[in-house]
């Protein structure tokens, strides 16, 4: 059975699954250039019909991540057909009444029910009209019976790929997962018990303690729904007295909820936290600022994950949701005596949730059957040397830089790290997600701390407070990172206090205030390409890890292939890329 995932919004993705088990996934950004593209991802399908050399029509199920969606449609049928535009006129008005009555109900909190009527009316007009439209237009694209394409709760498809992607997918569980919003919820508490899954809890949206966080980004001056990150950054720096000041003003902004302990409830509707900084955060710090509502993520979500597991009394905890890519949060989660098992799905946000509704399509037509759980995301293109060639040639790359084939890439690669050479590696099948996970890297020397100021000057030009992080071998784990309930750490999903010997070897991949490290374990059977080049730098330098970041210039998505990959060493201070077995060197 070949099941389509197919996420429309933030960071378009779409995923192809067979009998349980993911055979692809890619985001429509590596296609068309268009970081976190919004749209239809019709490269991203194309791809993984042709790799797997399967027909529009061989799909059997083609299934969307929400009930409810946003006008987005495929750009072919924007040109074509007036009902989208029709319903994006319905949508946005209504979109605004809410948005009125929330100013209103700011002021008059007496009010907000009201103002949750007026959304819950946006979303019944304009929402689920728009889904209809979506799901006629992924039948016609296709060319399958219109009762093929199927469409399921935002937050289960987050929880159910949080379950069944994780190791514990054959036990007990508690899931959690907690976001922006997503289907009129921002966060839900779920068990699996004997292998079916209940939804003890929710909060509805307005309540979201994911929105505080993009208001707090966007107030900071960075861009909403995508510099969370840099936030959560910057916020190790803050004095505790600078924080302290900061968390007085904020603390009562949310809390769980005191007739539902499971559940979020805020003062006010969360849309409009940006209006109560403007006023409430004159004069602090922007450092301050970060770290006092980091703060108030992490005592927040450790409160609320103490108090699922006492309710419930499962250990065993897996989640899902944009911010649970807050890795320091994580860390606080992981760090509870309650917690013994914990699980976040890579690349936890919404370009997940395709993953998670084409498990629950499967689980739906074949209830008895199993989902294989994540054990690598190399899901993407790959390219063969014969291609690499080709491409190098016919594009004059050959005259403009050194090019050589290497029967031991692996050791050259790792002699040129151990000289302080910064490298772009574009190796096997892309990784999806987020995190550059070894396969379309930037590596460099994770002892020499000058690296970090390089990289960010000549290619990233990230901000300055930002940390690298380290892929490290698999058996030097304990040497590197304080990991005392052994959780899985493939996929940089959390992060780690380092050890003393870790800021001696892998210094700049690391936070450089707090030290904490957000480590990708590697092994041979994880990734033997990889794990080779790793092993010859230790075997020159004695350090079990590299310095490993996102290969792209700053602004632009993660490359794809050969392509992307020498328009990036001619548009930045890179000097060396691995292609496969080929090394191309700026300077000849």
């Amino acid at each position: 059975m070949f099941i389509l995932g197919i996420h429309f919004g933030h960071n378009a993705t779409a995923v192809l699954l067979k009998d349980g088990c993911v055979l692809g996934c890619v985001s429509e950004e590596r296609f068309n250039g268009i970081k976190n593209y919004i749209g239809f991802p019709y490269e991203s399908i194309e791809y993984l019909l042709k790799e797997f050399n399967l027909k529009k029509t061989d799909i059997d199920y083609a299934v969307l991540p929400y009930m409810n969606a946003a006008p987005i449609f495929g750009s072919e049928e924007k040109k074509k057909d007036f009902s989208s535009r029709l319903l994006t006129l319905i949508y946005y008005p209504v979109s605004i009444i809410r948005w009125i009555w929330g100013n209103i109900e700011y002021y008059l909190p007496v009010l907000r029910p009201i103002s949750l009527l007026s959304y819950n009316i946006c979303v019944d007009i304009g929402a689920r009209l728009t889904i209809k439209k979506q799901m006629d237009y992924i039948a016609s694209f296709l060319g399958i019976d219109r009762s093929k394409v199927l469409s399921y709760d935002h937050h289960l498809c987050h929880g159910v790929s949080a379950y069944y992607g994780s190791p514990y997918n054959k036990e007990d569980a508690l899931i959690l997962t907690l976001d922006g919003e997503g289907d009129k919820l921002c966060a839900t508490v779920s068990v699996v018990r004997g292998g079916k899954l209940e939804r003890l809890s929710e909060t509805p949206i307005g309540n979201s303690l994911g929105w505080i966080y993009m208001d707090v980004t966007r107030y900071l001056g960075m861009k909403p729904g995508e510099h969370e990150y840099k936030v959560m950054g910057l916020a190790a720096y803050a004095k505790s007295y600078g924080i302290d000041k900061v968390y007085q003003k904020i603390k009562d902004l949310i809390a769980l909820d005191k007739k539902d302990s499971l559940a979020f409830k805020s003062r006010f509707d969360t849309h409009h936290t940006y209006k109560y900084l403007k006023k409430a955060m004159v004069g602090f710090k922007f450092d301050d600022i970060s770290g006092a509502f980091q703060k108030l993520v992490e005592d927040l979500v450790a409160k609320w994950v103490k108090a699922a597991i006492k309710k419930t009394g499962i250990k065993t905890v897996v989640a899902a949701g944009g911010v649970f890519m807050n890795v320091k949060a994580n860390l606080k989660i992981a760090e509870m005596d309650e917690v013994e098992k914990f699980f976040v799905f890579p690349s936890a946000g919404d370009e997940s949730s395709a993953i998670g509704a084409a498990y629950q399509a499967y689980l739906e037509h074949n209830p008895k059957a199993e989902i294989e759980s994540v054990s690598n995301l190399y899901w993407g293109p790959k390219f063969t040397n014969e291609e690499i060639e080709q491409f190098i040639n016919d594009n004059g790359y050959d005259k403009k830089y050194k090019v050589e084939k290497l029967d031991n890439i692996a050791k050259k690669a790792a002699q040129l790290l151990s000289e302080d050479k910064i490298l772009a590696r574009v190796s096997g099948r892309m990784e999806w997600g987020a995190r550059a996970l070894g396969n379309r890297s930037i590596l460099a020397n994770p002892k020499d701390s000058d690296n970090v100021r390089l990289i960010n000057e000549q290619i990233k030009m990230r901000d300055f407070w930002m940390p690298f992080t380290p892929s490290i071998l698999k058996e030097r784990e304990k040497d590197y990172i304080i990991n005392p309930k052994g959780i899985d750490s493939k996929f940089m999903t959390i992060t780690f206090h380092s050890t003393k010997l870790a800021q001696k070897d892998i210094r700049a991949a690391m936070h450089a205030y707090d030290f904490t490290i957000r480590p990708q374990l590697v092994d041979m059977d994880y990734n033997p390409g990889y794990y080779k080049l790793i092993k010859e730098f230790e075997k020159i330098t004695g350090i079990g890890g590299v310095l490993n970041t996102s290969f792209n210039i700053h602004g632009m998505p993660i490359v794809k292939g050969p392509k992307e990959a020498l328009e990036a060493i001619e548009n930045s201070g890179l000097e060396y890329l691995i292609l496969e077995d080929y090394l191309i060197s700026k300077n000849k």
